[in-house]
């Protein structure tokens, strides 16, 4: 009898199993996850990718590597001074800001400058072409107008100057290729001229990068923008065009990818091309740049993980949120505060802190491309793309506040509580980019608040059950009650189907609306942009530009005249970030038997030596010295997407924690091991 309650036992517990496999298969299946993935996903862990991995991968020294490791610097040029190498050095471009300032300051002060004849100096900065600076001195302490004339009234570009008696006066706007003309006028406290001259500025023409950039569609005369800026993606070369379409304004220095963003002073964020980290596919911009539209760069800035959608200031002049990367196998899914001053990282959010394992099956599983921080409430609002929704966050605990998306994209997750309930039908949105809180309250209800978004509208692979199909793109407005946790449509303006990148921006001053289409696909193929501006109460178009290429965003040109005619403050220290940092090791390290001839290059640029090579063919480099040995190793970065080994990395390694003595330079070179006939002193 026993024996046969043991074997029904048995039958019964392999039943049991038998159906909860069936179970797990049958739910693998059904969501398209296979079982492997389902069973990471009722656990809640990481599922590994498993894709076929690109490059080489050798090691010489068996080293553990703590990718969150991070050491934090303040510097200037002057670093480099103190290292005896034959390795090139290169001087920063805000190092050679600081320089060219000088030398202008000492020529104003010369005294040899007038109004009438003035000292006018055409890219005083070397990086922005259609700019200058006119210096002369007056007796009497006053500002100055300067106008460079448009082809018509609205496209004259206009500024006042700060008060003084040395006069450094900015040009912006001029147009490319041309004698322009520019009007100089003294102004006393009550804006009174007082003296003026007109002086002629002839320019270069355009590069061929940006010939026939701009095609006007349909042109008012008039714009809520002066001068809009496009950059990122194939545009290599931020520009601005003014309400004719013709441009005005572009940088001859390259961006990376994602291009420029605003800083509230009217300075920008530039995302330099000259410092990557690599990742799982593409990779990242390592170093950013603060300047003014005349090409000066204040301040230089160094990520660890590097950059991409999103640099954004958390408050007017306080510390920046940037949208990076984990690099944990997977791409675009961190947040980061990012301390101006110090260069270190004082808060960060992943998003498995979030939304946990369930989706990170996918490299780019979350595709973040929008923060913000709404100072009221301690929030930040941000845009993970691919999970189709925006999501408001307490950023001191973490926590959900709620998620703007279709509910049915949640439905039976733990995050539904937080879907805020549609008041009404509606389209909602797909793939989304740009998701801002407004500060118009634009549906006069003070218990609302709106937030703007660019409905991409793309469908994907996890979201075609319940996508509704549209031909557009939309610029769409949300009444968001958070108190009743409920959203209805204000707006939904089509625009041409973008199907990446783009951008949502309502000017509250015009009560326009402008839709940057920055990905649109051509009939053959062939992807180019589209610029809009509405009405936003009739949704009137007022203006519309085609754009020749694909970009990132457009934004609105807001030069400082005021900040732009005064010297820059050099600060103590004006490189701040932090970076990881190669790591000891104690064993010892046998000399390689052979030079590597080519593959690997170095340049250093105050105490950030930068290893330049083509993607994934080194994954070890070790610096032997007298009394100690580090390694910076690359060899845990996988690639899983093979187009991406054409790329060219520049990989910035501090020296900082390094101990003081000569280092020879080894590495491990498509799996072999070189030295690199390389060394230097610190």
């Amino acid at each position: 009898m026993q024996q046969d309650n043991k074997k029904n036992r048995k039958k019964w517990m392999w039943a049991g199993l038998l159906v909860c496999a069936v179970i797990v298969a049958a739910l693998g299946y059904w969501k398209r996850i296979g079982i492997r993935n389902t069973i990471y996903k009722f656990l809640d862990i990481p599922a590994p990718i498993s894709k076929e991995t690109y490059g080489y991968y050798g090691k010489e020294v068996d080293v553990k590597v703590n990718p969150e490791e991070r050491v934090s610097f303040q510097m200037t040029d002057e670093e480099a001074d103190h290292i005896e190498t034959d390795i090139s050095k290169e001087e920063s471009l805000t190092g050679s800001t600081y320089a060219i300032d000088e030398q202008l300051t000492k020529e104003l002060e010369s005294g040899n400058y007038t109004l009438e004849e003035p000292a006018i100096i055409l890219n005083p900065y070397q990086i922005s072409p259609l700019t200058g600076v006119v210096l002369f001195q007056t007796e009497k302490e006053c500002r100055v107008r300067a106008t460079v004339e448009g082809k018509t009234d609205e496209a004259d570009i206009t500024g006042v100057t700060a008060k003084g008696q040395n006069h450094r006066v900015p040009m912006i706007g001029l147009y490319p290729g041309m004698e322009n003309q520019v009007t100089l006028e003294l102004l006393d406290d009550e804006e009174n001229v007082l003296e003026q001259t007109v002086i002629t500025v002839k320019t270069d023409g355009l590069p061929e990068e940006l010939r026939d950039m701009v095609s006007p569609v349909t042109v008012s005369g008039e714009s809520a923008y002066g001068m809009t800026i496009v950059s990122g993606q194939s545009v290599h070369y931020p520009f601005a065009y003014d309400v004719n379409g013709d441009i005005r304004w572009y940088l001859s220095r390259q961006t990376a990818s994602y291009g420029i963003f605003h800083l509230s002073d009217n300075r920008f964020i530039f995302q330099d091309k000259d410092g990557y980290i690599p990742s799982a596919t593409k990779s990242y911009s390592t170093i950013m740049y603060e300047m003014d539209y005349l090409g000066r760069a204040m301040k230089m800035y160094f990520v660890p993980n590097g950059t991409h959608h999103e640099i954004i200031e958390k408050e007017p002049g306080g510390n920046l949120l940037i949208l990076t990367s984990t690099l944990e196998d997977h791409i675009e899914d961190e947040i980061m505060e990012f301390d101006r001053e110090t260069g270190e990282i004082v808060n960060s959010l992943k998003m498995t802190e979030i939304f946990g394992n369930r989706y990170t099956s996918k490299i780019d599983w979350a595709h973040l491309n929008t923060v913000s921080y709404q100072t009221e409430d301690d929030t930040i609002l941000i845009s993970p793309r691919n999970l189709n929704s925006g999501v408001k966050i307490n950023w001191t605990t973490h926590e959900i506040v709620w998620i703007l998306g279709n509910p049915e994209i949640w439905e039976g997750t733990k995050f539904e509580k937080y879907v805020l309930e549609p008041e009404g039908d509606f389209i909602w949105h797909y793939r989304q980019h740009t998701v801002y809180q407004l500060e118009t309250d634009l549906d006069n209800n003070p218990d609302t608040v709106e937030i703007s978004l660019f409905d991409n509208h793309t469908p994907h692979s996890g979201s075609k059950k319940y996508y509704e199909k549209s031909d557009d793109s939309h610029l769409t407005v949300y009444a968001v009650n958070e108190k009743e946790g409920t959203v209805s449509l204000l707006k939904q303006i089509p625009v041409k189907w973008s199907s990446v990148t783009s951008n949502t921006v309502y000017d509250a001053e015009s009560g326009h609306i402008f839709g940057m289409c920055g990905s649109v696909v051509e009939e053959d193929d062939s992807i180019t942009g589209m610029i809009y501006e509405f009405d936003y109460e009739t949704e009137e178009l007022l203006n519309q530009y085609f754009i020749r290429e694909k970009f990132y965003r457009a934004i609105e040109m807001m030069p400082d005249y005021e900040a732009m005619s005064l010297p820059v403050e050099r600060p103590e220290h004006y490189i701040a970030g932090s970076l990881r940092p190669a790591v000891k090791v104690k064993k010892k390290v046998e000399d390689p038997k052979q030079t590597l001839e080519e593959g690997l290059d170095f340049r250093l640029m105050s105490d950030i030596l930068f290893a330049v090579m083509p993607n994934r063919t080194v994954s070890q480099i070790i610096f032997k010295g007298e009394n100690a040995v580090y390694v910076y190793d690359l060899s845990y970065l996988k690639l899983y997407d093979e187009v991406y080994l054409q790329h060219t990395e520049s990989i910035p390694i501090p020296l900082k924690e390094m101990e003081g003595g000569t280092y020879r330079i080894y590495c491990v070179y498509m799996d072999a091991y070189y030295d690199t006939g390389k060394s230097f002193t610190k």
